[in-house]
């Protein structure tokens, strides 16, 4: 790992100190399918994507840490941050930005940053299951992963730990 991933990854641990309430995770993310909308039949995506990951709520933002076994059938570690637009008892919506590591596809992508790729999308969920869709080669270009498909939804299930 160089110097400026280092450098992030410690400035997304301080932060979420800063923000979320404690240390102790408060949400459980378990990733489980993607859908690769219109990926070209040669690509051979994988559509099953277990995964699982800790979200730490904070006051202004949330913070999320995981694994998750990519397009690629690679693990891929990734961190976000989201934020809530809007929440009730039971579901809510929000937007996510981060990173996820692809070393395989490093050679592919228009990123030189050694396999971190930028991802982000909006997030749904409604008791314990959730769906994210992210845009694909429209908006991303030609990145890693994002550059098979017009979009990648996600489907999985989430608990909270709090209870």
């Amino acid at each position: 790992m160089n110097f400026i991933n280092t450098a992030i990854m410690m400035t997304l641990l301080a932060a979420q100190s800063a923000v979320a309430s404690d240390l102790n995770p408060d949400r459980v993310r378990m990733p489980m399918a993607t859908e690769h909308v219109n990926s070209a039949p040669s690509s051979n995506l994988n559509e099953t994507n277990p995964g699982i990951a800790l979200t730490w709520e904070g006051d202004i933002v949330d913070f999320t840490a995981g694994m998750v076994r990519n397009s690629f059938d690679n693990d891929a570690p990734f961190l976000t941050v989201s934020r809530d637009w809007w929440r009730n008892d039971t579901c809510a919506v929000a937007s996510f930005l981060g990173t996820a590591h692809y070393p395989e596809q490093k050679e592919t992508t228009t990123y030189p940053h050694n396999g971190w790729i930028p991802i982000g999308g909006m997030h749904v969920e409604c008791g314990p299951l959730f769906v994210q869709a992210m845009p694909g080669r429209g908006l991303a270009g030609a990145a890693s992963g994002k550059g098979q498909a017009d979009a990648i939804v996600v489907l999985g299930l989430t608990f909270d730990l709090d209870s």
